[in-house]
């Protein structure tokens, strides 16, 4: 049975805070650091909290699931044969010894995110009377649905595509439990089944705090989790239940009869709104600051697409052209989402900087697949008149077409294309060179994680 090699040395990290800027800090402690800190209702919050700063690591805009690595593979950055490592990513060499690193540790802070949730969740079936019932409910519901959205990005790049899942094939552990032993690794169907069961649980735990979601969303709300459900099923191929999970999210009314969520509009898009925030987003990773040297104002910007496909990719009229992708007359055009955001160098703060990681828009167009074509079309043309755009008719024979492309135009920079891609099982990628099959879309484990008798 496989097992991962370097994952036992995360389990024997333990938490550690130094004050409430810094949140988590993983480093070899004592069992008496850690019980110390989980005698408090402070010490719980914080560890929660950290959780949500170790996963800047890979959700910043400059990490690997946002802008950068996931981005590239799906080929939507111009990349030069001399680009080193963002020309092997878009060229799908993973085994290239620098792709191969960088994606090992992106995966080793994937499962440190992982196993610092199962040690706070394993301390709160223990530490009877720290926490009062409502803190429990909702931090518990928190984590279990944080340990499943991590779980479903580890899944969705080295899992197999759905169209292609080997029943017998063990291939990756879904962490639950916290021991020093390696993990072993699970069947698709098994880890799938563990993700959903935390994302059920997640849902009722976190119901009751429905009327107050949407105040949360730099943390894992019931919306947010809704959002999360209708992603998984999507993926999972149950359209009906993907469906159900959108409507919820997409319907969603306060205690006055008023939408939670709206469409965002260009009247909602002032300097630090680019990504809809204020209006659509059901969870999103809040940033201090983040480098942005290598994003639209730095200076060593590389993200970036020739004008020719952008302007062919986006129909006339459509607001996102011009505000993702501003026209400096170069004949490229750097992305322009995460412009204006504090950097390490500049004094600049936006108070409500969230990067993206579900929004509304995403339920409309599971809406506009799954739904009955009637239905279909209404959400879908609702949703492209907030983007300037008038909607194509969708038919049972063009659906996958179009909805395709609409992801790419509204997802772009935001670390979602290459799943597209991979869910449909799509051979040409827009602007790739070569076409895509499981080498491409299936993730080889990192060499370091592997144990000598895998």
């Amino acid at each position: 049975m496989k097992k991962i090699k370097n994952l036992a040395i995360l389990l024997c990290a333990l938490f550690a805070f130094s004050s409430c800027q810094e949140w988590l800090t993983i480093q070899p402690e004592t069992q008496v650091t850690k019980d110390e800190m989980f005698k408090t209702q402070a010490g719980f919050y914080d560890a929660l909290m950290g959780c949500y700063t170790v996963m800047r690591d890979n959700y910043s805009p400059d990490g690997g699931m946002v802008v950068g690595a996931v981005e590239l593979m799906a080929n939507l950055w111009n990349v030069t044969v001399d680009g080193g490592t963002s020309y092997e990513l878009a060229t799908h060499n993973y085994r290239e010894s620098l792709v191969d690193g960088m994606l090992g540790t992106l995966f080793l802070q994937q499962y440190e995110v992982i196993a610092n949730l199962n040690l706070m969740l394993e301390y709160m079936e223990t530490q009877d009377g720290v926490l009062s019932n409502d803190e429990y409910t909702m931090y518990k519901g928190e984590a279990l649905a944080l340990r499943a959205f991590i779980h479903f990005d580890l899944i969705r790049l080295w899992g197999p595509m759905p169209s292609q899942v080997n029943d017998a094939y063990e291939y990756l552990p879904y962490e639950t439990t916290v021991q020093l032993e390696a993990y072993p690794y699970s069947t698709y169907r098994d880890y799938m089944d563990d993700l959903c069961a935390d994302l059920d649980s997640a849902e009722v735990l976190l119901t009751q705090f429905e009327s107050v979601a949407s105040v949360y969303k730099n943390r894992m709300n019931y919306y947010a989790v809704l959002g999360l459900q209708a992603r998984v099923h999507l993926w999972l191929g149950e359209n009906d239940e993907a469906l159900r999970y959108a409507r919820l999210v997409k319907d969603a009314v306060d205690g006055e009869g008023l939408s939670v969520f709206q469409l965002g509009t260009q009247a909602d898009l002032n300097q630090y709104d680019r990504v809809f925030y204020g209006s659509e987003q059901l969870f999103g990773l809040e940033l201090e600051e983040f480098n942005d040297n290598m994003l639209a104002d730095g200076d060593l910007a590389q993200f970036s697409q020739r004008t020719s496909y952008l302007t062919e990719l986006y129909p006339a009229g459509d607001i996102r052209l011009s505000l993702f992708f501003p026209d400096d007359g170069s004949g490229f055009r750097s992305t322009n989402k995460y412009d204006n955001w504090a950097s390490f160098d500049t004094e600049v703060q936006n108070p409500d900087m969230y990067v993206p990681l579900i929004r509304l828009s995403e339920m409309y167009l599971i809406i506009a697949e799954c739904a009955p074509l009637e239905e279909a079309n209404a959400a879908y043309s609702e949703y492209l008149i907030s983007r300037g755009v008038v909607a194509e008719t969708l038919t049972d024979a063009n659906r996958e077409e179009i909805l395709t492309a609409e992801y790419l135009r509204e997802f772009y920079a935001e670390g979602q294309m290459f799943f597209v891609y991979k869910r449909f099982g799509t051979v040409t990628m827009r602007w790739a060179s070569k076409q895509c099959g499981a080498d491409v879309y299936v993730l080889p484990l990192p060499t370091g994680e592997l144990s000598s008798d895998n």
